[in-house]
């Protein structure tokens, strides 16, 4: 992507954007361009919703000015009016895993898009009748072979007990995370909601006595971030900041981070190398593929560890009520829940 990028960026004399699902994965792609083409004159510029309005104001001046040449921006971009014509401008768009867009708020617009348009994905076939009604199937390139030599991902499906919490299941996957701790790994632990990743990081860090990093969409990426989220009366989850989780999670090794799905859009994590998945049957196929494609991206040995038949709803939004709902249920379905249930 970044080749192509430079190669129209320089042909068309016009700006390139690259759209990413998750303001993570925008910092890191960001990252990659700058340090690439440091000293080239090119300059790349972020936008996503952990930015300040100061530092948005900056990037809309570069681009009136042309000294920005690549715009790497999350979702954002194509929900927002203000912000949607920058695409529809540009030399070329490319939508970085786009399977993580959701159809009608962002693959709808994408098609009224007049710029041309370039999809990276690791599983297409999911989107197909997408990408055959904009022309992208028809014009397809494939990678046949990983840049890097790699050994292949070794899968374990555990069957769990159906309804064990989410901390609970960590103890079938003990062996292994402790052999990835000895090896100094860095190892992803996934819950299904936002509200099982910190009993898995209580849990971890009482097991193995490791500080745990945790990654949850209702973070805020900075500390300016959280303050603006504050004043607008938005809940911010924790005193860190998902940058600073991120950072603290790469920057030693063993590392452990509890975290949702977030992880499984294209972040390439170095020495990563172990992926458990609490609740495995609640993801999809190519949730699942993508999730365990977080690890084995190195010549080590890596293992990613399935925690299955501990749930028969395959959507977490549709979870078995919690005690605080079924106080806003009617008295006859309270009394009749157990029988349906069973």
């Amino acid at each position: 992507m970044l080749r192509v990028a430079i190669a129209e960026a320089l042909r068309t004399g016009g700006y390139i954007c690259l759209v990413a699902p998750t303001r993570d994965l925008v910092r890191q792609d960001c990252t990659y361009f700058r340090e690439r083409l440091a000293g080239t004159g090119l300059e790349v510029g972020e936008i996503h919703g952990g930015i300040s309005p100061g530092e948005r104001r900056q990037l809309l001046d570069g681009l009136r000015d042309r000294r920005l040449r690549f715009i790497v921006g999350s979702a954002m971009l194509i929900a927002n009016d203000d912000l949607w014509e920058i695409l529809d401008r540009s030399a070329l768009t490319i939508i970085d895993d786009v399977n993580a867009f959701d159809e009608r708020e962002h693959l709808k617009v994408l098609e009224d898009l007049d710029c041309p348009l370039l999809f990276a994905s690791a599983t297409p076939n999911e989107l197909r009748r997408f990408l055959e009604r904009v022309g992208a199937f028809s014009n397809m390139i494939s990678m046949k072979a990983m840049p890097f030599d790699v050994q292949p991902t070794k899968v374990h499906k555990i069957p769990g007990v159906w309804g064990e919490p989410a901390a609970e299941q960590l103890a079938r996957a003990d062996a292994l995370i402790r052999e990835h701790l000895d090896r100094k790994s860095r190892i992803f632990v996934v819950g299904r909601t936002r509200g099982d990743v910190p009993k898995l990081a209580r849990r971890l860090e009482e097991t193995y006595g490791i500080d745990v990093q945790q990654l949850r969409g209702d973070m805020a990426d900075s500390a300016e971030h959280g303050k603006r989220h504050r004043r607008s009366g938005v809940r911010v989850y924790g005193a860190g900041t998902r940058v600073e989780e991120m950072r603290a999670f790469t920057s030693r090794a063993p590392s452990i981070m509890a975290a949702t799905n977030l992880i499984g859009s294209g972040l390439d994590i170095p020495a990563a190398d172990l992926i458990v998945l609490t609740d495995a049957d609640a993801f999809g196929e190519s949730e699942v593929e993508q999730l365990i494609g977080r690890v084995g991206r190195r010549e080590h040995p890596s293992d990613a560890v399935l925690i299955s038949e501990t749930t028969f709803e395959k959507n977490p939004s549709r979870a078995i009520a919690s005690g605080r709902a079924k106080t806003f249920m009617p008295p006859g379905m309270r009394k009749n829940q157990l029988r349906f249930r069973r």
